[in-house]
């Protein structure tokens, strides 16, 4: 099924054109939720430093599975270089947020980081990691919404970051 990203774009971006509450929400989630992500993954080091059960390899599991994440994602921006919706000749893409890059988008570093993230506090944490995976989601909609990404930079970016934070605790 081939689907018509400008077209879609614009329908979202007339929907929130037309609710500025919710075109707030939406430009406001997007800039602090990496930060709460950050937190979220420091207070991660800090429960793991006062929990009596939590040792070095679980340790090693919450700082390998995000680095390698990031890794992965880093190396597949650098081979495939897709421009950002914005940035594509053509595509008539105005984004609700003005972004200072033209830096590759596929896949989403933001969207991948955050699926990873949540993964990682499954196994200690769940109700906060399925908090977490609930915003890993609006995260992604949020890139979309803005104009920064394309929805398939989002499924790559939470796949990438779901498997890679899911498989170090089978081992």
């Amino acid at each position: 099924m081939k689907y018509n990203y400008t077209q879609i774009y614009n329908k979202n971006t007339k929907f929130l054109g037309s609710r500025p509450k919710a075109k707030k929400a939406v430009l406001f989630f997007n800039s602090f939720i990496p930060y709460f992500f950050g937190i979220a993954y420091l207070l991660l080091w800090v429960y793991g430093a006062f929990e009596a059960e939590f040792g070095a390899t679980d340790f090693a599991k919450i700082f390998c599975a995000p680095a390698f994440t990031l890794l992965i994602v880093w190396v597949l921006r650098l081979a495939i270089e897709r421009p950002r919706p914005y940035a594509e000749n053509g595509a008539g893409i105005t984004p609700l947020k003005e972004k200072n890059t033209l830096s590759s988008s596929f896949p989403s570093r933001h969207v991948a980081s955050a699926a990873v993230i949540s993964m990682a506090f499954m196994p200690y944490i769940p109700a906060v990691g399925a908090l977490l995976f609930l915003c890993t989601i609006a995260l992604g909609y949020t890139r979309f919404a803005i104009g920064w990404h394309y929805p398939s930079d989002l499924f790559v970016g939470f796949a990438l970051g779901f498997v890679f934070g899911i498989v170090p605790f089978f081992f």
